[in-house]
This record gives structure tokens, C-alpha cells and sequence, in this order.
């Protein structure tokens, strides 16, 4: 058989996503948050973890792990204890002792309760004897006028434009299969920008979240997929990300719960003009 025709899924958002990462196996941590709640994670396996707040009741949750380079870790999981189902996500900075936190919940707005709503909080590692890092990641603009095309899969690819602090855009090339997978999603909104956020992790590594609200707003029941919540932790010195999504999946023609890891590989790429300058029809 020719390699290149050897059958590969059509859609894959998590084709290229890197192996799991149980470095932090064994490892503990105290992260002093800036909100005042302070966390606690032991990691007690490779795919296990236990965690309080302010040292109150431990909880024992599963967990993943991936690597953006040598020193910084992108860990996640859910509280399965929580009334509403609830995502932490942790970007882990050893080389700066530097930690954010990531809290995605999904069911409190009650005109739409499938949407995803976050909260980033910045804290450090607490280290015993040592004084605590006063520097944070902090929210940027470093990105602002940056347009990338990201390989999800071998066919599948998308192109980001950020262009402003709060929002992002999304081009879906014609030659990709996400055209037709989110095109019954698109053909009921009236631009494809999203809320969006952007951190500062380190030179040449931001924190890009996004959540997909303006599309489940408008379109429900109608679009092919539902609110999600997608955090990527871009490198861009190797020029990939790895990343989580947490919100909801379809099977079946039904939206279910979700969570998955995945990864891309990126270039920047030029996007046409009026496309990038176009006006945010969800904005005054």
C-alpha cells in the first residue's frame, strides 16, 4: 500500500496532539493565587491527582498532562465532587515559578445552559524557605495584527486572526474539511469572531482561550457543534501549540459533555485585507 493513500479520519482536531506527559508524577505543589484561594496538587500518578483549596477537603481527581517546552506544563481536569460541571485548567511555569489558573464551568447562565463561562486567576509556586515570585502572567496584546494557520490533522487546517484583546476570527479555507464540518454552524452567524483572551506565559509563549458563546447564542440546536470552551498554549519559537477543550461534543446528533486534548502545528500566513479590517457585528 502507498502511505499516502492509508485511510486517516477526515476530521481530527487531536491528530497531531503530543503524547501525554507524566513527568509530574510524584510531584507537589502549592500555588499561592492572587484571588486569595491558595491550591494544592499532589501528583500521586500518571493519570491521577489530589487537590484542595486552602487546604480544606482533598478531592481525588484524573488528570493529563502535556509539555509546551522543557519547564512548562499545560495540566487539566474536572471536579467530579462539583454541583456544575467544572474544568481547571493550569499552565505550570517551573522556569519562572509562575502558575495560571483556568476555571471553565458549564451551567450557570440559565437562558443557555450548555455555555461554557471561565475565569483566569494568576498566582505563583510557593516553595518552603524561599521568597515568593512577585511577577505574573499577565493578560497582552503582544499578539494583536498576528494571523496563523494551524494544522489540526492532515487534512484538517484553520486560520486565527487576533485581532483585538478580546476577541478573535476564525478563516475556514476551502480546501480544508473544517469548512464543511463547522459550515452549518457559520451559515447562521454574521461573522465568525468569538470572545477571546490572550496571556503572557513568557517570551514567545502565550495562553490564547477562546469560547465559543456568540455561536451558541444564535445558532443552538441549528449548528454542528455547541459551546466550547478551547485554551491553546502557543509556541511560538517551535511554532506549535497543545491545548484542551472543554465543553461539549456531539454523538449521535447529541451534545454530551466533552473534553479533549489536542495539539497543531503552525505558520504564519496573510490573510485578505478586508477579512482581518472587516467590523465585529457584536460590537457597538
Amino acid at each position: 500500500m502507498n502511505l499516502k493513500d492509508y485511510p486517516r479520519k477526515k476530521y481530527s482536531i487531536n491528530q497531531f496532539t503530543q503524547p501525554p506527559c507524566y513527568e509530574l508524577e510524584g510531584e507537589s505543589f502549592y500555588f499561592a493565587m492572587d484571588d486569595g484561594y491558595d491550591y494544592q496538587l499532589l501528583i500521586t500518578g500518571k493519570d491521577t491527582l489530589e487537590w484542595s483549596i486552602d487546604g480544606k477537603e482533598k478531592r481525588t481527581d484524573k488528570y493529563r498532562c502535556l509539555k509546551s517546552d522543557d519547564t512548562t506544563y499545560l495540566l487539566v481536569h474536572e471536579d467530579d465532587g462539583a454541583q456544575l460541571r467544572t474544568g481547571y485548567t493550569y499552565v505550570i511555569d517551573l522556569e519562572q515559578r509562575l502558575v495560571t489558573i483556568l476555571t471553565c464551568k458549564v451551567g450557570l447562565n440559565p437562558k443557555f445552559p450548555l455555555l461554557v463561562t471561565s475565569n483566569f486567576d494568576f498566582g505563583a509556586i510557593r516553595i518552603e524557605g524561599e521568597e515568593l515570585p512577585f511577577k505574573r502572567h499577565s493578560f497582552t496584546d503582544d499578539l494583536l495584527g498576528t494571523c496563523v494557520e494551524w494544522h489540526w490533522g492532515s487534512n484538517f487546517y484553520t486560520q486565527h486572526s487576533y485581532n483585538s484583546t478580546t476577541f478573535y476570527r476564525i478563516m475556514l479555507p476551502k480546501e480544508s474539511v473544517s469548512l464543511k464540518v463547522l459550515a452549518g454552524t457559520v451559515q447562521y452567524t454574521p461573522s465568525s469572531d468569538e470572545w477571546a483572551r490572550y496571556v503572557k506565559i513568557k517570551d514567545n509563549m502565550y495562553l490564547f482561550d477562546l469560547t465559543e458563546s456568540y455561536s451558541e447564542k444564535l445558532t443552538g440546536d441549528n449548528g454542528t457543534h455547541r459551546s466550547n470552551n478551547m485554551a491553546f498554549l502557543q509556541n511560538y519559537d517551535r511554532m506549535y501549540h497543545v491545548g484542551r477543550h472543554f465543553g461539549n461534543t456531539f454523538i449521535d446528533g447529541k451534545a454530551v459533555p466533552g473534553s479533549i486534548l489536542f495539539g497543531a502545528f503552525g505558520n504564519p500566513v496573510d490573510l485578505d485585507s478586508e477579512f482581518v479590517n472587516a467590523p465585529n457585528p457584536y460590537i457597538v
